[in-house]
């Protein structure tokens, strides 16, 4: 993960800690990162996730690592079952997805339940991103 994105900041912002969290944060990075993306004017996201908590905490993680926000109106959330990201570089449109591996909503549930938020969190940080979301072009 990129250093100055730390676990700490994260807490900050969203109030606590947690994997969708973390997911957020990571989905984020990696796109820009793909993307060579502007943070905050050059990224438009759309994120389709259940509109509750803990699947929708990730649009925080997301914020934090692309810069979008709502009031500048580039990140959306559309209610939706699945979980769908979509990062566009709005400078050249080229657009990334990213989906959830199956079944990581319940490996996810079982950290928290077996393990706690913190663990929980620092699991999904570490994870290999191979584990978590798979990435195409949009």
């Amino acid at each position: 993960m990129n250093p100055s994105l730390d676990l700490e900041e994260a807490r900050r912002f969203h109030g606590h800690l947690g994997p969708w969290l973390v997911l957020g944060l990571r989905l984020g990075q990696v796109a820009m990162g793909r993307l060579q993306a502007r943070p905050y004017f050059g990224v438009q996201v759309r994120v389709e996730a259940p509109p509750q908590p803990p699947p929708s905490c990730l649009v925080d993680g997301l914020q934090l690592a692309t810069g979008a926000t709502y009031g500048k109106r580039n990140i959306e959330l559309v209610p939706a079952e699945e979980v769908s990201v979509v990062i566009r570089n709005t400078d050249t449109q080229e657009a990334l997805e990213l989906r959830l591996i199956p079944g990581l909503p319940g490996q996810f549930a079982g950290w928290l339940s077996a393990e706690g938020e913190e663990t929980a969190s620092r699991r999904a940080k570490e994870c290999p991103e191979d584990e978590l979301f798979t990435l195409t072009s949009a």
